[in-house]
Formats: structure tokens, C-alpha cells, sequence
């Protein structure tokens, strides 16, 4: 028996993404580049956040930008972190209402390095 299948992001994320992404929110730029997030090697980068927001938050903001409600459109099936090769990944694995899994991965390596910059 086989498990659900696993698609990668809409092709408008891919696009999107493919040219890089800055949105202005209230206190700052959340800036995203990368690829289409379906593998480690095609993660979706987070390289800045505004002021408050984490990337986690930032994950689920475009989670949601991209799929819709948590719990209405899509569930959390899996969240972890994940370190290759000296770069550290926030992968996601939603469900989505028809029963489709998508697994999304999120570069944090430079967030997590701006972050430990600003403690210091």
C-alpha cells in the first residue's frame, strides 16, 4: 500500500521564489529567495525578517500565503529541524484537504547567523 502522494509547491511559489521575494510588513522586509523548497538542495531561504518575527514565523506566515488556513486547508503532518552539510533547514511536511502531502524545506542557516550576530 502506498502513502500519500508528495507534490512540491504551486507552481506560483516556484515562480515567485525562482526571482527572490522581499514583502514589507509593519516593522521591516522579510526577504526569501531560493528555489521551489522540495529538497535540501532546492530550499526556500529565509535571509531576513522584520524586527519581532521569527522565521518559524515567517514559515508559517507563507504557509499560509501559499496553502491557506492551518486546519481549514491544509495540517501540520511533520515539522523538524534538519542540519546538512553545515547548513541548518526547518522542514515541513502539510497536508493538504484533498489528502496530498507536500514537504517544504526552509534554508535558516543565514537567520540563525544574523541572529547570533545581533546577541553578541
Amino acid at each position: 500500500m502506498r502513502g500519500p502522494r508528495v507534490q512540491s509547491p504551486p507552481r506560483s511559489l516556484l515562480q515567485l521564489i525562482g526571482y527572490g521575494m522581499d514583502l514589507s510588513i509593519n516593522e521591516g522586509t522579510l526577504v526569501v529567495t531560493g528555489g521551489p523548497g522540495d529538497t535540501p538542495e532546492t530550499a526556500i531561504s529565509i535571509k531576513k525578517t522584520p524586527r519581532g518575527l521569527s522565521a518559524a514565523g515567517a514559515e508559517h506566515m507563507l504557509l499560509r500565503k501559499w496553502f491557506g488556513e492551518r486546519g481549514t486547508h491544509w495540517t501540520l503532518t511533520r515539522e523538524t529541524m534538519l542540519q546538512v552539510d553545515g547548513r541548518t533547514y526547518d522542514t515541513y511536511v502539510v497536508t493538504l484537504t484533498d489528502g496530498t502531502e507536500r514537504r517544504l524545506y526552509f534554508d535558516v542557516t543565514d537567520w540563525l547567523a544574523r541572529l547570533r550576530d545581533s546577541a553578541t
